[in-house]
């Protein structure tokens, strides 16, 4: 009796030995874990001893996973089992057999749960997957000097794999009072609202529709919308830039005598993203518009930001803004430089 009960105890220790979640590295090191995603850099395990581990796909000789995996081939299809490789082979035991498959054709190796994750990626609902956050400055003074200054931002994204939305919007008032008259040195709000879809890895269309107003510039309103194709010059984790190109269509009305103008012009641009530390970002825009009739001129506008996280949702927060047009009204200059600093609030991804 207690030989057969050693028996059965062996071919368990065997079982479970042979269907736990093992990688093998070409160094001989075993790993065991719950494996999360394969791609062709990367093989990403998450173990009870040290949380999740990204291995280098370079290193590892062999896994087999005895929980079911979501293999997606190169040509798009789908199956899903558990899997086990081999060499440059992955076999997946799926409930209607089982299937041998280059490791070659296979894109992409995922669990259930990462998997279900990435589809509702593809797909979000209208107010899923948005990242962003708004930001405050106020300065006032009181006395022998009576001024008011209020800055406000917002800027919000939502990123998939085939598309992006870009929502950016600022706002500058301020007010100084003498002799009990008050005069309104700065009244500006602008922002765009951009649309960007995948063509390529790398090649993308996009859609901008962009609005201001100022005070200061004796600007009622400026409407411009535009479109063209854009290029993922880099793509990385910690860093982005892209480069814009394309046409479109600006309309203006000023007060003071400026009268209406309707022009067509080119759109020219940039957008670079950087993370020095997970707290830490900076984010820069460049757009330059070159008027294509009514005689020339050009519009450029420039934007530098700072964003530093103090604890949880809470930012610290740095805008620089540059706007210059090359044919103000009569009496107003070419340039209007803004520096605004405060504290925000994120929201999505950037909040955690």
């Amino acid at each position: 009796m207690f030989k057969i009960s050693l028996c059965a105890l062996l071919v368990c220790c065997c079982c479970a030995a042979l269907f736990a979640e093992q990688v093998t590295l070409k160094n001989g090191d075993r790993l065991t874990g719950d494996i999360v995603s394969v791609t062709d850099k990367k093989l990403v395990l998450k173990t009870a001893y040290a949380g999740a581990i990204s291995i280098d796909w370079d290193s590892v000789a062999e896994f087999s996973s005895a929980q079911a995996m979501v293999v997606t081939r190169t040509n798009k299809q789908t199956v899903s089992g558990p899997v086990s490789t081999k060499e440059s082979e992955v076999t997946v035991t799926t409930p209607s057999g089982t299937q041998a498959i280059p490791m070659a054709e296979v894109a992409v190796m995922r669990s259930p749960a990462d998997q279900a994750a990435y589809e509702k990626s593809l797909h979000p609902g209208a107010l899923e997957g948005w990242d962003g956050g708004g930001n405050f400055g106020l300065a006032l003074a009181r006395g022998n000097s009576d001024t008011t200054n209020i800055a406000l931002g917002f800027n919000a994204e939502r990123p998939t794999t085939t598309d992006k939305w870009t929502i950016q919007a600022a706002s500058l008032y301020s007010t100084s009072t003498s002799d009990n008259v008050t005069t309104t040195s700065a009244n500006a709000l602008g922002g765009f609202i951009r649309y960007d879809r995948n063509l390529t890895k790398k090649l993308f269309a996009f859609g901008l529709f962009a609005g201001s107003y100022d005070h200061a510039q004796l600007l009622n309103v400026r409407l411009s919308p535009s479109g063209g194709l854009g290029f993922h010059a880099i793509a990385s984790k910690m860093t982005t830039l892209d480069l814009l190109g394309g046409f479109g269509y600006t309309y203006e009305n000023y007060s003071g005598g400026g009268g209406t103008n309707n022009l067509m012009n080119a759109t020219i641009g940039d957008e670079f993203n950087h993370k020095f530390t997970a707290k830490t970002a900076m984010i820069q825009d460049f757009y330059f518009f070159p008027y294509l009739n009514g005689g020339g001129g050009y519009r450029g506008v420039f934007d530098f930001g700072l964003a530093s996280k103090l604890y949880k949702a809470i930012t610290w927060n740095m805008n620089f803004g540059d706007r210059y047009n090359s044919r103000p009204v009569e009496g107003k200059k070419n340039n209007d430089l803004l520096l605004t600093t405060g504290l925000g609030l994120s929201f999505g991804q950037k909040a955690k």
